[in-house]
């Protein structure tokens, strides 16, 4: 049992590394024949595929293309219910406790059932399939992903779907004014290697886990993840086109939106929970961002 809780916590820490887009972590192999040494070999295959295809300084990519690669991670129990997922897109409401074929378009539902049936008929361990999940305002977003079955004790009878979200596009297409606005042709000038780009995705990653914390000093925070002050500020707008602070920000009103939604709690509280100075700070910067006011959001989401 010791020997599984220390896979199990390997496998964790793997796939959460590999949510923060680092894909040179890997489990240690060992000489044990089992279904967790199965699934850390399985992982490491994969994060060594992600490593060599999506690194923006080895990926052989047609010339004048643009490519944005997000990864995302849903843990499914056998009902098809959301247990965990860092996916980061506005589906209208959170995604954990729905059901996963809920969130999908008809069309990927019947796909993501049959290859589900598929992967537990024949007792494989992983199936490839193509899905379309429906975000907010109606926007369909298309997925390659993977449908892992999970065996081992600590999990058993769950499913882990890991999907990418692949855009490529022609900045040469003058028309294409989307293309133009969104994905600006650029160089990376202040970004030089994979561990600078890791470190901006593992603060991007900690201010999107820890919204409410204050941020005390651009320094600081750059000195806690091997950054200094001049490559977090530029390198952070050069990876995700916006600040340190603006992504706080939009990280705390996601967090303050969830909490109005699925709480009792008085606004006033939940303003003071996401990191907010005062309420009339928080509900200006709320009904900027979401068109009302954080009272009447809680009275129509009832």
């Amino acid at each position: 049992m010791k020997h599984l809780n220390t896979h199990a916590k390997q496998i964790k820490t793997m796939i959460l590394e590999m949510a923060k887009g680092n894909f040179n972590y890997r489990i240690p192999r060992t000489d044990q024949n089992s279904e967790t040494q199965a699934i850390a070999a399985l992982l490491n295959m994969l994060a060594q595929e992600l490593e060599v295809s999506y690194n923006p300084f080895v990926f052989n990519a047609p010339a004048h293309s643009i490519f944005n690669v997000d990864h995302y991670l849903f843990l499914i129990d056998p009902q098809h219910r959301i247990l965990s997922t860092n996916f980061d897109l506005d589906t209208g409401s959170p995604l954990v406790d729905q059901n996963f074929a809920h969130v999908l378009t008809e069309a990927a539902q019947q796909t993501f059932k049959k290859r589900l049936k598929t992967l537990q008929k024949q007792h494989q361990s992983h199936i490839p399939c193509k899905l379309e999940l429906l975000a907010a305002d109606d926007l369909l977003v298309p997925l390659e992903c993977t449908l892992f079955r999970l065996d081992y004790d600590a999990v058993a009878g769950n499913f882990l779907v890991v999907a990418s979200r692949i855009q490529s596009h022609n900045p040469l297409i003058k028309e294409d004014d989307f293309i133009q606005e969104d994905y600006p042709v650029r160089k990376l000038e202040v970004l030089k290697n994979t561990q600078d780009i890791q470190n901006i995705q593992k603060v991007k990653a900690y201010l999107r886990e820890n919204p409410e914390v204050r941020i005390a000093s651009l320094k600081l925070l750059g000195l806690r993840f091997g950054l200094n002050e001049y490559k977090l500020k530029k390198g952070f707008k050069e990876l995700y086109q916006t600040s340190v602070f603006k992504y706080q920000l939009k990280q705390r009103l996601y967090k303050a939106r969830h909490l109005i939604r699925t709480t009792t709690d008085q606004l006033s509280c939940i303003a003071i929970k996401t990191g907010f100075k005062s309420y009339i700070h928080f509900g200006q910067v709320f009904k900027k961002e979401f068109g009302v006011a954080p009272s009447h959001y809680r009275k129509k989401n009832k």
